[in-house]
């Protein structure tokens, strides 16, 4: 039903973790446990679905916001958090596509088919944050966005950090345009293409690593969401008429 992101977990003081496709209620295209209103599936199978995985991981509420595939960045204090099974879906309020906290017992979550979710954890402060990374929030960097906010609000420093980009989209299956290949070349050098095909992962990498995150802390999952449609919601392997995955973190005392 979920998958633990070990490598953060592992800390002892934070939750992170990735919805699987599997488990729930809803009907093809959304097989089966689909976690987001917004794709027209069946409202009552979603709030089903969220009934299930919150018992599964005792995630009661959520915060998380309206993702547009920006570069913008919100503090989670500023947010409110949104009630699982439910009848009618919470709209949320901001609108953005990354979230960042250093408050105990907060759940940030970013829903996706295909983009990054890059978990973000803060040892020493400690601090966390999460963002949806489409082509568009990869290029204008909202990863390292992410850093600089976090650093703002919390004296995060990135060489402290430690950052795990989740199951994705990768370069096997992700062909573009020619002109999308040369902006990317462009800001992050000749390693994020094989042709016609992007590894907005070796963007993300760039990126953090120019920010001051140490290379042997950006760690990235092998799994491929078009590869894996039978583990993994597929936006572009799906046609675009798919359910979505929740990726959230949680700092616990």
């Amino acid at each position: 039903m979920y998958h633990t992101i070990n490598e953060l977990a592992d800390m002892g003081f934070v939750n992170a973790g990735i919805s699987l496709r599997c488990g729930g209620v809803s009907k093809a295209p959304y097989a089966s446990l689909n976690l987001a209103f917004h794709v027209e599936d069946n409202p009552a199978a979603v709030s089903q679905n969220q009934h299930i995985f919150s018992t599964e991981t005792g995630i009661k509420r959520l915060k998380y916001c309206h993702q547009i595939h920006s570069d913008t960045v919100i503090n989670a204090d500023v947010v409110a958090a949104s009630s699982w099974n439910v009848k009618k879906p919470n709209v949320p309020k901001k609108t953005g596509d990354a979230l960042i906290s250093a408050q105990q017992g907060d759940t940030l979550g970013i829903f996706t088919a295909d983009c990054v979710p890059i978990f973000i954890l803060d040892n020493p402060t400690p601090a966390i944050g999460i963002a949806h990374a489409g082509w568009r929030g990869t290029l204008a960097q909202i990863a390292a966005k992410t850093l600089v906010q976090m650093k703002n609000n919390f004296g995060t420093l990135a060489e402290n950090c430690l950052i795990y980009l989740g199951p994705s989209i990768q370069k096997c299956c992700y062909t573009v345009s020619s002109n999308l290949i040369s902006q990317f070349v462009e800001h992050f050098g000749d390693t994020v293409h094989n042709g016609l095909n992007l590894s907005l992962q070796a963007a993300i990498f760039c990126q953090l690593v120019d920010i001051g995150v140490n290379s042997e802390s950006i760690l990235i999952s092998p799994f491929c969401t078009a590869c894996h449609t039978d583990k993994f919601y597929s936006y572009r392997a799906e046609g675009g008429q798919t359910g979505r995955m929740l990726s959230f973190i949680q700092l616990i005392n």
